[in-house]
């Protein structure tokens, strides 16, 4: 790894790239891409002109390996839990310090690393960074809609220890609104409680949920992200509102139908409803890697399956996966190292 490679990492590290901020991930975006581009032969290939920014990186045909990069990260959270300022991108003998170091900017040079490798040597690779993936691959499944992709294998470098996983489980993420009667809390009465509403048959029914499981993928889950409702203490609640992050192997259908059955007076939005991604077997290329379950998290790979001729998807980056979205995220050095070589000699592999 070079030190300009270094130096490129710390500079995304030490910007605040959360997600929802279109300017910010817009710079750090154009930042990667005149250092990819800074070597012969590779190339802008496509870019988005409006909505959430993302590009295309790439050199020759587009039948080699892509590698799919998100530039945005999670806040920061509480910066009392941080040791060192969050974005600081120090360095030490063994770390990386900083939000997004892990997730996903380490991979993302990597990445940027192994194509301007493939310029050189005249190989084939690409590299699609996208924006807002932390907030439901938004960036990712703008992007789909315009690309026609034919890679050898797709390649998305989110933390795994350079084990190779293959796939991981969708997402479907559903608002429920309960709709009742304010009253005067003394008359609870008169009014028709939508907390309660929802208490009583959203999450007192959360035991008839239905949850599927797959060999690899696991079992299905279901979360109560947020619980919302009433004005005051005084006031019998005319409002509720709960979601729910469900984490899906067979899609959300089933979520859904549950959700939309509880009650007239509970409607239910789908927020997100990301398809789970399953690889069958270790790519060939990949055959002398070391494997690792399936991801916990989702990534931009469930926007984009669909826009990649039915390519090969694994998740292979550097990084602990519990350094990601933590406080004092951290990366090491070692392993980012490590994840660079990997991608290079798969680019240079799959020329051969």
């Amino acid at each position: 790894m070079t030190d300009d490679a270094l130096d490129l990492l710390r500079d995304l590290v030490r910007q605040d790239t959360t997600s929802g901020s279109n300017a910010a991930q817009a710079a750090a975006q154009e930042l990667a891409t005149s250092y990819a581009t800074a070597i012969a032969g590779v190339r802008v290939l496509q870019r988005s002109t409006t909505g959430r920014p993302w590009v295309l990186l790439g050199t020759g045909s587009g039948s080699g390996p892509l590698f799919v990069c998100h530039i945005d990260t999670v806040p920061v959270g509480s910066p009392d839990l941080w040791d060192r300022t969050p974005f600081s991108a120090d360095t030490d003998e063994k770390y990386l310090h900083g939000r997004g170091s892990v997730d996903m900017k380490g991979g993302l040079v990597a990445a940027l690393e192994a194509l301007r490798n493939a310029a050189e040597a005249g190989a084939d690779a690409q590299v699609l960074i996208t924006s807002d993936e932390e907030i439901g691959c938004r960036g990712a499944a703008e992007a789909a809609s315009s690309l026609e992709l034919t890679p050898q294998i797709v390649v998305v470098p989110e933390a795994t220890q350079n084990r190779v996983s293959l796939g991981h489980r969708g997402a479907t993420w559903l608002r429920l609104a309960a709709s009742g009667k304010a009253a005067h809390g003394s008359t609870p009465h008169l009014g028709r409680n939508a907390i309660q509403l929802l208490a009583d048959r959203a999450l007192g029914a959360l035991d008839s949920f239905p949850l599927s499981t797959e060999d690899y993928l696991g079992k299905e889950t279901v979360n109560v992200g947020t619980f919302e409702g009433g004005t005051a203490t005084n006031i019998v609640p005319a409002a509720a509102v709960l979601t729910l992050d469900v984490r899906t192997v067979d899609g959300g259908a089933p979520a859904i139908a549950w959700a939309s059955s509880l009650d007239p007076a509970i409607s239910t939005e789908v927020d997100l409803d990301l398809p789970a991604v399953r690889t069958p077997r270790l790519p060939d290329a990949l055959s002398d890697q070391v494997t690792a379950p399936a991801a916990t998290y989702f990534t931009d790979a469930s926007a984009l399956a669909g826009s990649v001729a039915g390519a090969p998807i694994v998740i292979w980056g550097p990084g602990d996966p519990r350094e990601m979205h933590a406080a004092n995220e951290k990366l090491e050095l070692k392993s980012w190292q490590e994840a660079s070589r990997n991608y290079q000699e798969l680019v240079l592999s799959a020329a051969r």
